[in-house]
């Protein structure tokens, strides 16, 4: 059976789609919403068998975070691991440009003014115009609906037979909301929202009146959140979402006349803060009051659809997805019994998405199945590895330790921070133990340390950990273990062990927590039970390996740039233990 390519990404929308919403709004200030929140985080996957065989972002190779346009680099990559070129592959887009769509969107948006169904359909022409290298590259290029791609990632790789499947993200071609029904190899549409009911949007404005970047920091929102004693500012993002009953909501004043917004929304919240602004409790309240507007907003979306399908599981895709607070509030609401979201929420597993959604168009039998591995993407070879270490011999020096995991638990152990590198790259925003930063949680001042010498980001923002299933749930409260392997849902912190490893709770008691399986990944699940057999606590500090505004390494040579660039103490390049000269 031939495999799929899956594609995300959407050429000649270079501009950041929060900044081309904003341009849209001084050029045509009555207009809703372009389709300009689309064409971020540029992917391509392969598929056989409704399992993904090789799947990598575009930013990981081209070094441009959240790179857009035609993933070239990244199709490549899939092909070289197959064997076969690119234009072989049959392919299939994660965004549907049709007629039906641009109706809907007219319908929901333009409310019949001339002036906004002109730049409507403009900005729909725009889109169609820039897939055109995409059918040149892949002829024969299938179009997929965005949020049935993104609902594809999550319900056909949950091992579900039957789940909810809730899609939240800014906006689509049409949708900036959609559950369905997942029931055997079918997904069933039980509700739409149009832009107009956008929570991602929403989120985003918020984060953009905080003075952080939209579509990229939406999570130092949820991280400050954690730290507001009162709830201020809930009763203003409460009153933006009006319901109409059970199900249904809209946010009427969320697009109209965006222009303004800041002022408008200035009048009851006070200033918007400046990127280079002091953080003030102030700051701390909004960002609270936005967060528990969005977690209530959900849990109440969802409760009627549950009382009636009675499914009792629940699996999340979209940019919203990525909210592991809003994750953690469902996974203890005791609404579902289970609950799944795909290491890839975002737009990338949306390239995985329509894969999966085309391979089961061409006929093909396809299981259903739990997701198989996270580390999808490429892996060096030792002859890669030695070429990257000789190009920066007069700033290094390594050895090959036969006791390699025993020497990185003496590094950590002594307070060192060490990058680690290790087999295939991760898929999605999350460094699970093969592109990680990692460092003993048990000391108080790692966090800052770690800030302070390699992240270079926000104080208030929380690491999380690693822990072998083993002995994960005498650390953190936890249901059923396979929900928490991707660092996608915050969980609460045992008090009485939280304060063994104060560098991994944040403020709130709650952790991003991995938990690591041995046959999910060995050497990493090792190098956890030797950290516990030393100290007693077999948890690690584990964060991505990058700094502030790059993506997280790739290949050899960029985790040697970005050890060599920041205060990381050691790095572990495969079976090399690596350290600086000076």
């Amino acid at each position: 059976m031939s495999p799929w390519l899956g594609l995300s990404g959407l050429p000649g929308y270079h501009l950041h789609p929060f900044r081309h919403i904003q341009e849209n709004a001084r050029r045509h200030p009555r207009v809703p919403l372009p389709v300009g929140d689309i064409g971020h985080d540029a992917a391509a996957v392969v598929v056989r068998q409704g399992q993904p065989l090789f799947a990598v972002e575009e930013e990981r190779l081209s070094r441009f975070k959240h790179t857009m346009g035609l993933p070239g680099l990244a199709a490549a990559a899939c092909a070289e691991a197959l064997g076969v070129s690119p234009a072989q592959l049959p392919a299939a887009h994660y965004l549907d440009l049709s007629e039906a769509h641009l109706a809907r969107h007219l319908q929901a948006t333009g409310g019949g003014e001339p002036l906004v169904e002109q730049a409507i359909r403009a900005e729909f022409d725009r889109a169609r115009a820039a897939l055109a290298p995409f059918r040149e590259a892949f002829p024969g290029l299938q179009a997929v609906d965005h949020h049935l791609a993104h609902a594809a990632s999550a319900y056909y790789l949950s091992g579900f037979e039957r789940s909810l499947v809730l899609v939240m993200d800014g906006n689509g071609e049409s949708a900036s909301l959609s559950l369905y029904l997942g029931e055997g190899p079918a997904l069933r549409l039980l509700l739409d929202l149009p832009a107009t009911s956008s929570l991602g949007l929403l989120y985003a404005f918020g984060t953009h009146f905080l003075g952080f970047e939209p579509i990229e920091d939406e999570y130092k929102v949820m991280g400050l959140a954690a730290y507001a004693e009162d709830e201020t500012y809930l009763p203003f993002f409460e009153e933006q979402i009006q319901w109409q009953g059970e199900g249904h909501f809209t946010l009427p004043t969320l697009l109209k006349d965006p222009a303004s917004r800041t002022l408008r929304w200035s009048r009851r919240l006070g200033p918007a803060r400046q990127p280079d602004e002091p953080i003030e409790a102030r700051h701390i309240a909004l960002a609270a009051g936005l967060q528990k507007a969005l977690e209530r907003t959900v849990l109440r979306l969802l409760e009627p659809f549950e009382k009636v399908h009675r499914t009792r599981h629940l699996c999340l895709a979209g940019g919203v997805a990525l909210n592991c607070s809003l994750n953690g509030v469902l996974d203890r609401s005791g609404l579902f019994d289970r609950l799944f979201v795909p290491p890839a929420a975002g737009d990338p597993g949306a390239a995985l998405g329509a894969a999966l959604i085309a391979e089961r168009r061409s006929g093909a039998a396809v299981p259903l199945g739990r997701l198989a591995t996270p580390y999808l993407g490429p892996a060096y070879e030792a002859r890669q590895v030695e070429a990257a270490l000789a190009g920066h011999a007069r700033e290094l020096h390594w050895e090959r330790p036969a006791e390699l995991l025993d020497r990185a638990v003496d590094l950590l152990e002594a307070g060192q921070v060490v990058g680690w590198f290790q087999g295939r790259m991760e898929f999605g925003p999350r460094a699970l133990g093969n592109r990680s930063i990692l460092a003993d949680p048990r000391r108080p001042d790692m966090k800052d340390r770690v800030n302070r010498a390699v992240k270079k980001r926000e104080e208030f923002r929380p690491f999380a950990p690693s822990v072998p299933a083993e002995a994960a749930d005498a650390f953190f409260q936890l249901r059923h273990l396979d929900q928490y392997e991707y660092m996608t849902v915050a969980v609460k912190a045992r008090p009485e062990r939280a304060r063994e490893i104060p560098a991994v709770v944040h403020v709130n008691g709650t952790s991003r927590v991995q938990v690591v399986r041995r046959e999910a990944n060995p050497r990493y699940w090792d190098l956890l039970t030797r950290q516990g057999q030393r100290t007693g606590v077999p948890i690690l500090l584990n964060t991505s390996f990058n700094v502030r505004g790059e993506p997280i390494v790739c290949s050899p040579e960029d985790a040697i740039r970005c050890f060599l660039g920041t205060g990381l103490d050691a790095l572990v390049l495969e079976d090399v233990l690596v350290f600086k000269r000076s």
